[in-house]
């Protein structure tokens, strides 16, 4: 399958699928969402559903082009060494998919993490425990560093998620910030918290076109429509929602900007108000 590239002015994104497989029930991935209102959503967006009702997850990381050198947004799942391996069925492919289109890891100069959930983070690391980036700086928040360190000691996977970070420390190459962050004069990072304490968002405007790599703010098309409907991993239901309002209200403001979430059907969309007066999904591709 050929991969997908949106532009913003002269700045290129690639999605780099990851890994796509059923994970699990859909109603044990979003356990609170009414179950009747969530298998009827099936109708409007189907490319997350399995045929027997499973959370088709697909996971993402990016590849954005720019005049400053090669940034990825996340890293998917990781290797056979990746915490992820407890739950995930299968490896990530995103070195793989960097090798399909003539990038080498070395090339990257910097990672951005959106937050520490092992689907995002796993791919930090080489099976040796290796950075997979070596050049690259690993730039993460502190909310999300000090959540792992406060729930390590009794939660296994936050220690899990803590060991992936270390050796980018050790080896200096991890940048820990707090909050909003520019990396250069078209590309920001955005605190937006909620599905972890220290998710966070790329803004890109470049040649008055914008684009928002938004991560986990949205897990299921439906939530844009009703954004207190929560995803099982939101770590703080109340504030995931006000994000995706805030967010939602900053999108709708700017009709046109290209919005591309880590774990829908489609990797890239906008987000348009329908006859109804609710916020809706609509793919690009």
């Amino acid at each position: 399958m050929p991969h997908v590239t949106h532009r913003a002015g002269p700045i290129e994104v690639t999605a780099l699928l990851d890994c796509d497989f059923p994970a699990g029930p859909i109603v044990e991935a979003f356990p609170d969402i009414a179950p009747d209102e969530l298998l009827a959503a099936k109708a409007a967006s189907p490319g997350v559903y399995t045929e027997d009702d499973q959370w088709r997850l697909r996971v993402r990381a990016w590849l954005v082009r720019h005049a400053g050198g090669l940034l990825l947004f996340d890293t998917g799942i990781g290797g056979a060494s990746s915490p992820s391996q407890a739950w995930a069925p299968v490896t990530g492919d995103v070195a793989k998919e960097l090798d399909a289109i003539g990038i080498g890891r070395h090339h990257i100069d910097t990672v951005a993490i959106s937050h520490a959930h092992d689907d995002h983070i796993g791919g930090v690391l080489t099976d040796g425990g290796e950075p997979m980036f070596p050049n690259a700086r690993c730039v993460i928040q502190q909310a999300d560093r000090d959540w792992l360190r406060d729930l390590a000691p009794e939660d296994e996977e936050a220690a899990a998620g803590l060991g992936l970070l270390e050796p980018l420390a050790d080896a200096g190459i991890l940048e820990v910030i707090d909050g909003d962050h520019r990396i250069d004069t078209a590309l920001e990072l955005h605190h937006l918290p909620g599905h972890t304490p220290g998710h966070q968002i790329l803004r890109i405007e470049a040649d008055g076109v914008r684009m928002v790599l938004c991560a986990d703010t949205w897990n299921h098309p439906s939530q844009f429509a009703h954004p207190d409907w929560p995803s099982g991993p939101d770590n703080h239901h109340t504030q995931a929602a006000a994000s995706r309002r805030r967010l939602l209200a900053e999108l709708l403001s700017h009709p046109g900007t290209v919005i591309a979430p880590t774990h829908l059907a489609e990797s890239f969309g906008e987000v348009r108000s329908g006859r109804d007066g609710l916020a809706a999904w609509l793919p690009l591709s």
